[in-house]
């Protein structure tokens, strides 16, 4: 698998070595301290970069939805998002077929710093993916998505 050396797989605990569970949070503990910088001028980070990226991106109707794709409580997203419109980085506007309704929105000034910051993140991510080929982070990626894309399926 790629640039991973046998004395690499070696160093890791036995027991753990195989553990799904522990390599998941020992990868996402990698991804997030590599990512601190990337996201620091985001407001809240990381969970606000993710924020940004599905207004910008407009992957959900509205805050609600937009909280519950990110995992995020309901209170806790109103600040998050009240963050984000202090910053100018995103407007809540009436949604025109449900008046009762606020989209959540990226500004000019959200797109970019979303492009900004997702450069960086990119060479961010670079660092931990390193022991794996191009081909084989490519493949990885693609496997995350497949696993993600089941279990989302399988929620709902």
């Amino acid at each position: 698998m790629g640039r991973v050396t046998g004395s690499a797989i070696d160093a890791l605990p036995q027991g753990l070595d195989d553990n799904l569970g522990w390599l998941l949070g020992q990868a996402c503990q990698a991804h997030g301290s590599v990512l601190e910088d990337a996201v620091s001028e985001v407001p809240h980070g990381l969970r606000g970069f993710q924020a940004l990226c599905g207004a910008v991106r407009g992957s959900a109707r509205n805050q609600a939805q937009l909280g519950k794709q990110l995992g995020i409580d309901r209170t806790v997203m109103v600040y998050l998002v009240d963050d984000l419109v202090s910053a100018g980085l995103v407007e809540r506007t009436v949604d025109p077929g449900d008046r009762r309704n606020k989209l959540v929105l990226g500004t000019e000034a959200g797109r970019k710093l979303l492009d900004k910051t997702k450069e960086a993140i990119l060479a961010a991510e670079a660092e931990v993916l390193a022991p794996l080929t191009e081909k084989d982070q490519d493949r990885f990626r693609e496997m995350l998505r497949a696993v993600v894309a089941h279990n989302l399926r399988s929620a709902t």
